[in-house]
């Protein structure tokens, strides 16, 4: 049951510390769509994102504001520093305060100057610390944030556990929501987007949507395709459609990977806008995300959205999504052997296809909505 908001309880500032720009064409922003559904709930929401200059970016929400703050920052290695943040008269205007992951050390010091901070984290390793910093940074801090936070939001078990061994204790998992809103407000194919759709024509397409980096394996999908086209039947009008870009050199390896007998199967297609995506979703047959480290995985999140059956490794957001044979498949190792036998099984069984494409649009629909996000968090104190 939804508490009622208090009347004097309007205002939310989430402060996301990592020093990197984010692109609203390229990435359905989380932070973005959980704003979206607090102001839903009746609150503003205020977002603080590192950028090269100060600026503010308002969105009207219903009755409602979002409000980006995009703000220099100081770029320490994985950490982004951001002074002018400790302000007194800054935080005290905010009733509720939410701060991403617990190894930026901004996060610590703002719950150290207001009452009412919750943490909201998603990686289950360590992702921002260089390693042998990481131990004397835990045993400085960890105790010092489950003494300072309200709570600590995960976006996964995984993630719970992950703190739990490290001392915070006071943990909730949440989830990761989607925010639909920019495929509803999508209703023409762009240039680009066409002349993607265009390739994919005729075809059954295997998608791959993410960067081109180490960290999410796109070796094994090569691998797992090639078997595919020359072992299985099913393998026989099928191309295999790769959207991202990234480590040029790592980039290059995959490509030499490729047989020179299906080159002309494989397409390699660097941007497409995140909202656009929504019209190759729907071109495809399978999505495959063979990450070998997976925080959460919008792109899990959109594909089982818009209906495809997706072959995910076991990271932590495969595995809080998706029940295997039910609304998706998990396979829990990276044999090539594998991820190609289980593409063949859903290529040859599109009932099978239907069925787990349809299952899965219904568990984001149900439980992996923002609004969902929101009203944990809510009813949890925020």
């Amino acid at each position: 049951m939804m508490k009622t908001i208090p009347p004097n309880k309007k205002r939310i500032l989430y402060i996301r510390f990592a020093p990197y720009v984010l692109s609203f064409d390229s990435y359905n922003l989380q932070e973005v769509g959980l704003g979206k559904a607090f102001c839903n709930l009746g609150y503003d929401f205020d977002i603080v994102y590192y950028a090269k200059e100060n600026k503010d970016q308002v969105i009207r929400v219903g009755k409602n504001t979002l409000t980006i703050l995009w703000r220099k920052g100081v770029k320490l290695l994985r950490t982004g520093i951001f002074p002018h943040i400790l302000d007194m008269k800054f935080l005290n205007a905010y009733d509720s305060i939410i701060v991403s992951e617990y190894s930026q050390i901004m996060g610590y010091l703002v719950a150290k100057q207001h009452d009412n901070v919750y943490l909201y984290h998603g990686p289950y390793y360590n992702m921002f610390k260089l390693p042998f910093v990481e131990p004397f940074y835990d045993a400085l801090f960890c105790k010092k944030i489950d003494g300072k936070m309200k709570k600590a939001f995960c976006k996964t078990q995984m993630a719970a556990d992950f703190l739990n061994k490290k001392g915070i204790t006071n943990t909730v998992v949440t989830g990761v929501g989607l925010d639909v809103s920019k495929y509803d407000n999508e209703v023409e194919a762009e240039t680009d987007t066409e002349k993607l759709l265009k390739l994919m024509e005729g075809k059954e397409n295997i998608l791959y949507v993410g960067s081109i980096i180490p960290r999410k394996n796109i070796e094994l999908i090569i691998k797992a395709f090639a078997k595919l086209k020359t072992d299985y039947s099913a393998g026989k009008n099928v191309q295999l459609v790769l959207v991202g870009k990234g480590d040029t050199g790592y980039e290059a390896k995959c490509k030499a990977l490729v047989p020179e007998e299906i080159e002309k199967d494989v397409i390699w297609y660097p941007f497409i806008k995140n909202a656009q995506l929504k019209f190759i979703y729907q071109k495809s047959r399978l999505f495959l995300l063979p990450s070998v480290h997976e925080i959460f995985g919008m792109v899990l999140l959109e594909a089982m959205y818009f209906g495809l059956p997706v072959i995910s490794s076991s990271s932590a957001g495969a595995e809080t999504l998706i029940d295997s044979n039910k609304n998706g498949v998990i396979v829990h190792s990276f044999e090539e052997e594998e991820w190609s036998k289980e593409m063949s099984r859903l290529l040859e069984d599109s009932t099978l296809c239907e069925r787990l494409g349809s299952a899965a649009r219904q568990r984001i629909i149900q439980k992996f909505m923002w609004r969902e996000i929101a009203e944990k968090m809510h009813n949890e104190g925020v």
